[in-house]
């Protein structure tokens, strides 16, 4: 994930020294680099004093990706080619990450409650966390056609809750799944949600909106 930021960082450092044409054809590439460093610079300090916390870890990214297109260009300065090899290699880095990551986009959807009952072990496990409310955390099954099922339960104090996903994200060994919970008088004493999914990394992590993390239940 990081390192797709510090390409899109290094193409915007790249983007700066080009506009920089644009205002002066006679200005010297070094002090070009110096307008690009200089930006990389209130982007870092952008990311600390202005965004901070985890969010600000990307735009710190960002700025290192921009820094080092300035610190690249001037060591060298004056070789045509090697500016030429800098715009191909992060460019062709950039297509290749975005191709990659679509080739390989995990695919996720929601099962329909009243589909439940076609996996039996997925409805006797349903009517359980109804009838014990108080079992939180994900649970694993292996649903229709082979795919994996992840029930997901919030527990009885989060009773008149619904769930919503927000995003299935692959990350090395793990499986990342986001979701939003919210009030909408739901009648179920344990709110649960049945996510299909066509594999599944070693790590399970479930992460809500609100900063809880759903462990797997016992």
């Amino acid at each position: 994930m990081f390192g797709v930021i510090y390409l899109i960082g290094m193409s915007i450092g790249l983007g700066f020294f080009a506009l920089t044409y644009l205002f002066s054809k006679t200005l010297k590439t070094w002090y070009r680099s110096l307008v690009v460093f200089i930006i990389g610079v209130l982007f870092l300090l952008g990311s600390i004093i202005i965004v901070g916390g985890f969010e600000g870890m990307g735009y710190g990214v960002i700025s290192l990706g921009i820094l080092s297109i300035a610190v690249l260009l001037l060591i060298f300065p004056t070789s045509l080619l090697w500016k030429k090899s800098i715009y191909t290699v992060v460019i062709l880095a950039i297509l290749s990450n975005v191709a990659f990551g679509y080739l390989n986009k995990l695919n996720y959807w929601v099962v329909k409650k009243s589909d439940y009952s076609y996996v039996n072990s997925v409805d006797s496990y349903i009517k359980k966390i109804q009838n014990e409310p108080s079992i939180q955390g994900y649970k694993i099954f292996t649903i229709l056609e082979g795919n994996q099922g992840v029930v997901l339960s919030l527990g009885e104090k989060m009773f008149g809750n619904n769930i919503e996903v927000l995003d299935v994200e692959e990350s090395g060994n793990t499986t990342h799944i986001k979701i939003r919970t919210f009030q909408n008088k739901s009648i179920e004493k344990n709110p649960v949600i049945v996510i299909g999914v066509e594999r599944l990394q070693p790590e399970i992590l479930i992460t809500d909106t609100d900063g809880t993390v759903y462990n797997k239940a016992d």
